[in-house]
């Protein structure tokens, strides 16, 4: 068991009669006290978005190790190997079966940050009938619709939703005082792309190369005076519009190129920007540099809140892997750099003191076909990982590895998470958004399905327990309450809960058993799912119970619902639901 696994299982104990050390864990786990973060500190968070362009392969960035026979079956020739040099990386081998991973062996960076207590893996994230379309699926995943809702030509993205709830008066005032920066930059592309797109106006983001000061020399350099007004007619909208975001990068060109002066890059930190050799190929690093420009603005006080930076070229259907050489090939190199700028990046962040601030997660449009084709590559499929990375992280593994033994026309059935709960969860336990700015960016109905993805107990080397999760108060926008957590049919009968008296007048028992030691709360809600009353409660290992007073209720039905790991992100929470009539 490694170190922050053990420290993490001890201190729910904190109630327990035991002792370790002849030190009572009670007072561990005071001496353990998660550090809390200002919100200032919350509203300086920034979230980098990596696209992998093209729909990289899931199945060799992440080998189902609990079916790898069958994987090599349908993958004999770019298939990576359990033997050799060039086997895959075994990522932990304490987790479930269902979850052991082989990592690509040219993951080696990925594997050094997750031993540190910096890396997730989502298993099996899509959507509702996904689109195999490269640029429809994009623009699927940027809009933050899926494919039954979105519309032919979408309007905006959920970066400029959530940045403009965030940061309403821009960009009707260039630079103001609490907003020096573009709240939104992104690389590799030289238009600004949906995601930062608002519902009317301009985009929340500026495009730009990965040299700040080229960016500055262009926008000053095109000269001529702007229009102060403009025609009533399409022609004019469209002219108001260009017009306006060439103010924008004119304004915005001097601060970014300030903030890119005054910053630095951590000494003896080497992205990885030369051509990395790969079974006789060349590929450059196309992430390193776009990394290396994000750390540095960052550094020189950048107060950018979302970077969307990009790697093209996983689209391999032909020549993934090399007969002979199944690990070597063009996606090799693509993991490779993806792996070493990310390492590289965490590094220099830590190394510049900023490493409090930043969470990394990655996307692409879609995974690939689970067998391979006679071109040595594979073709569109459905599901694929995500990867989270920063010191904030909780590290682990959500989901269970694809299921390779019921396919779809060589396609993984089905997916396990919406892209849009991995998403929710950043924008609110890492960003801080509350309920009313998730209704902004339309996923509110998704507040209460948030994945595990924040750490609440990082332990630092001296002791010292960090909680990352975000106080969602600090954002002031008006709030909408919280969401129950859904209930899970097989959880209330596995809990054997029951409810006496029922009905009831002035009180009731609340009893269930239960075989694990975890955090729980007992809620009392109305039909509307409208919290009433909520009791934490320690769950132990086989009868548990709690007592709550009814007598100053309504007449009528409400809900009794018990939440298992509420109050804690070590697993993902279960609800186990009731009815009670109160008299």
């Amino acid at each position: 068991m490694q170190r922050r696994d053990f420290i993490k299982s001890i201190l729910p104990m904190g109630l327990a009669p035991l002792a370790l050390n002849g030190m009572p864990i009670r007072a561990l786990s005071q001496a353990l006290m998660p550090s809390a973060f200002t919100c200032d500190d919350i509203n300086d968070r920034v979230l980098v978005i990596v696209q992998l362009h093209g729909g990289n392969d899931g199945l060799n960035t992440l080998v189902p190790l609990d079916q790898y026979s069958i994987y090599r079956n349908y993958r004999p020739i770019i298939g990576i190997p359990e033997t050799g040099l060039r086997k895959y990386i075994t990522l932990d081998s304490s987790l479930p079966s269902n979850q052991q991973i082989g990592l690509h062996p040219d993951l080696t960076g990925m594997k050094e940050l997750y031993d540190q207590g910096k890396a997730r893996f989502i298993q099996n994230v899509s959507y509702p009938n996904l689109n195999g379309s490269h640029f429809r699926g994009t623009d699927i995943w940027l809009s933050g619709l899926e494919e039954n809702t979105m519309p032919i030509n979408p309007q905006s993205g959920w970066f400029g939703r959530y940045l403009n709830r965030r940061f309403p008066y821009y960009p009707d005032s260039y630079p103001n005082p609490d907003m020096a920066d573009p709240p939104g930059l992104e690389f590799g592309s030289h238009i600004v792309s949906l995601g930062f797109h608002r519902q009317t106006g301009i985009p929340m983001g500026l495009t730009m190369s990965n040299d700040p000061n080229g960016f500055y020399n262009l926008a000053n350099g095109v000269g001529g005076a702007l229009p102060d007004t403009f025609p009533a007619s399409e022609y004019g909208d469209e002219l108001r519009y260009i017009v306006e975001i060439e103010k924008t990068t004119n304004v915005y060109a001097d601060r970014i190129n300030a903030v890119f002066n005054q910053g630095s890059n951590t000494p003896g930190v080497v992205y990885p920007l030369t051509y990395h050799t790969q079974g006789g190929s060349y590929y450059q690093n196309q992430l390193s540099p776009q990394l290396k420009t994000v750390a540095r603005l960052l550094s020189g006080g950048c107060k950018t809140k979302i970077f969307l930076v990009r790697m093209y070229g996983f689209d391999t259907h032909a020549n993934q892997g090399i007969p002979d050489k199944p690990s070597f090939g063009g996606h090799s190199a693509l993991l490779y750099h993806l792996s070493e700028a990310i390492r590289a990046f965490q590094n220099d962040l830590l190394g510049l003191g900023l490493e409090d601030r930043v969470m990394t997660v990655t996307f692409s449009e879609f995974g690939r076909q689970v067998a391979e084709n006679s071109t040595w590559g594979t073709d569109h499929g459905t599901a694929a990982p995500m990867m989270v990375f920063g010191k904030g992280v909780n590290p682990g593994v959500s989901g269970q590895n694809p299921n390779l033994t019921t396919l779809d026309n060589n396609n993984l059935v089905g997916y396990q998470y919406d892209y849009r709960r991995v998403f929710t969860t950043l924008l609110q336990d890492w960003m801080g958004a509350n309920n009313g700015t998730l209704d902004e960016v339309g996923w509110y109905p998704l507040s209460n399905q948030k994945l595990p993805l924040v750490n609440d107990n990082f332990i630092e080397p001296g002791g010292n327990v960090i909680d990352y999760v975000a106080d969602k108060t600090c954002d002031t926008t008006p709030d909408l309450p919280d969401l129950p957590t859904p209930s899970d049919p097989l959880l209330t009968e596995a809990l054997n809960l029951k409810i006496f008296p029922n009905p009831a007048t002035e009180y009731i028992e609340v009893s269930f058993q239960w075989k694990h030691m975890q955090p729980a709360h007992v809620e009392l809600m109305d039909l509307r799912g409208r919290v009433l009353k909520s009791e934490p409660l320690r769950v132990f290992p086989g009868d548990n119970g709690i007592r709550l007073e009814v007598a100053d209720l309504s007449a009528g039905t409400y809900l009794i619902q018990v939440v298992l790991n509420k109050g804690s992100l070590s697993n993902e929470r279960r609800a186990a639901t009731r009815k009670v009539v109160v008299q």
